[in-house]
C-alpha cells in the first residue's frame, strides 16, 4: 500500500476530485470563500486547501487501515458520508471479442467477476455501488452462471440485454424468489439501454446508461461478500498470473509504481473507452467447475456455490486459498490453504477469475517481458 501522501494530495489538488488507486481515500470538500488565493502543496501533509474562485476546497487523504469509521461494503475503502444508500447494481458486459473494445465503465466497478461462456471465451459481472459510471458497455445477455453468482447483493438490480427463453425463464424465477431486480430491454429498463452507433454494429453497440438507472433508487445496501484488511496468511512475492481459457489469454501484472494489478488481453494491455489501462487492487482465481446450462446446452455454467481452491493476488503477493459458498445468499469466506486461517482482501476493487483447474500460472519474467515489450 503506497505511502506517498504528498504525491497523492498533488494529484487530488491538480483533479479537485475525489479518488486514489492505493487504498488511500482522498476526500474534498468546498466552503464559501471570498477571495482568490493561490494554491500550494506541503511536503508533507495529508491536508491541503486549495482555493480556486469562489470557493475552497480542503483535500485530506485518509489511509484505509487507520480508519475506524463506515466503509464501502464492496471494497472495504472508508466512506467518511456513511455507504450509499442503495442496492448494488449488477451489469453484464460483453468481452467476446475486438468488437466488444474498449470497455466503458469497468474501471468503476467495485468487483467484476470474469466467466466462461462458449467457444472458451469469456464475458464479465460487474458490481457497483460505491460508485456508479455515467454509461457501462458493451452490455450483453444474461447467462445461467449470473443468477447464483449475484446471490449474496441483497436484491440487486441486475442489468442485461434479453436471453434466450430458457435463461429468460431461469432469471424471472430468481426474481419471483428475491435474488434481483431485473433491468433489461422487455421491462422497465428498457428506457436505460440503448444503441451507441459509434461503438459499432449490434449486438456489440448496447449500452447501459447506468447513473440514469440508480439516480433515483433508495434500498438496502449489500452485505460485504469479502472480508478486507491486512491479509493474513501466508504470501510470497508474486509478479503476477496468466489464464488461458483456450480462445482467451489474461494476464494480471504487478504495476509498483501504482500498487495495482494491470489487465492485459490475448497479449496487450486492456484499455478502457478513455485510453486509461484497466487495473485491480485484488485479484482471486477462483477454481470452479462448469457445467452445461440446462437452459442452454451450448453455455457454460459456473458453479460458485460449494468449495475450491485458488489463489488472492494483493500488495504485489500470491497466496494460495480456498474458498466456500455452500449458498448463493452466502458472501465468499477466503482461507490461507496452509494455516486454515481467514484472510482478507486489501481495500479497493477487485477482479475475480472463475478458472478450472489447470488453466491459470504464474507469470514468469519473461512472460513479463514479452507482455511489457522489455
Amino acid at each position: 500500500m503506497s505511502r506517498f501522501l504528498s504525491f497523492v494530495v498533488f494529484l487530488s489538488i491538480l483533479n479537485l476530485a475525489c479518488g486514489s488507486t492505493n487504498g488511500d481515500l482522498v476526500v474534498s470538500t468546498t466552503r464559501p470563500s471570498a477571495t482568490v488565493a493561490t494554491s500550494s502543496v506541503p511536503d508533507s501533509s495529508p491536508t491541503t486547501t486549495v482555493s480556486v474562485g469562489a470557493t475552497t476546497a480542503v483535500t485530506t487523504t485518509v489511509i484505509a487501515e487507520s480508519w475506524f469509521g463506515p466503509r464501502h461494503p464492496l471494497t472495504g475503502l472508508p466512506a467518511p458520508d456513511g455507504p450509499l444508500q442503495h442496492p448494488a447494481l449488477a451489469v453484464k458486459v460483453g468481452n467476446n471479442d475486438m468488437n466488444s473494445l474498449p470497455h466503458e465503465g469497468l474501471e468503476d466497478a467495485d468487483v467484476v467477476y470474469e466467466a466462461l461462456i462458449e467457444n472458451g471465451k469469456t464475458r464479465f459481472v460487474a458490481i457497483y455501488q460505491s460508485n456508479v459510471p455515467s454509461r457501462v458497455g458493451p452490455i450483453r445477455s444474461a447467462r445461467s452462471t449470473d443468477i447464483d453468482l449475484i446471490g449474496n447483493l441483497n436484491l440487486p438490480f441486475f442489468a442485461y440485454w434479453g436471453s434466450n427463453e430458457g435463461v429468460g425463464a431461469e432469471v424471472a424465477a430468481a426474481s419471483r424468489r428475491g435474488t434481483f431486480i431485473p433491468k433489461t430491454t422487455t421491462n422497465d429498463g428498457q428506457k436505460y439501454l440503448v444503441r451507441d452507433i459509434t461503438r459499432g454494429e449490434s449486438p456489440y453497440d448496447g449500452v447501459l446508461q447506468a447513473s440514469g438507472l440508480m439516480e433515483s433508487i433508495a434500498g438496502a445496501t449489500p452485505e460485504p461478500i469479502f472480508d478486507y484488511g491486512e491479509s493474513g496468511g501466508v504470501s510470497i512475492p508474486s509478479l503476477g498470473v496468466h489464464w488461458d481459457t483456450g480462445a482467451r489469454s489474461v494476464d494480471y501484472l504487478w504495476d509498483t509504481k501504482s500498487s495495482r494489478w494491470l489487465r492485459y488481453q490475448d497479449g496487450k494491455p486492456l484499455l478502457n473507452s478513455s485510453g486509461v489501462q484497466l487495473a485491480a487492487d485484488n485479484v482471486l482465481v477462483l477454481y470452479v467447475d462448469y457445467d452445461r446450462s440446462s437452459a442452454d446446452s451450448n453455455s457454460p455454467q459456473a458453479l460458485t456455490t460449494g468449495n475450491g481452491d485458488g489463489w488472492l493476488f494483493r500488495d504485489g503477493t500470491v497466496t494460495g486459498i480456498t474458498w466456500d459458498r455452500q449458498f448463493p445468499v452466502d458472501p465468499w469466506r477466503l482461507e490461507d490453504d496452509d494455516l486454515k486461517r481467514r484472510i482478507q482482501l486489501d481495500f479497493g476493487t477487485t477482479w475475480v477469475a472463475l478458472a478450472q483447474l489447470g488453466e491459470a500460472s504464474m507469470l514468469d519474467p519473461l512472460s513479463v517481458a514479452v507482455l511489457t515489450g522489455q
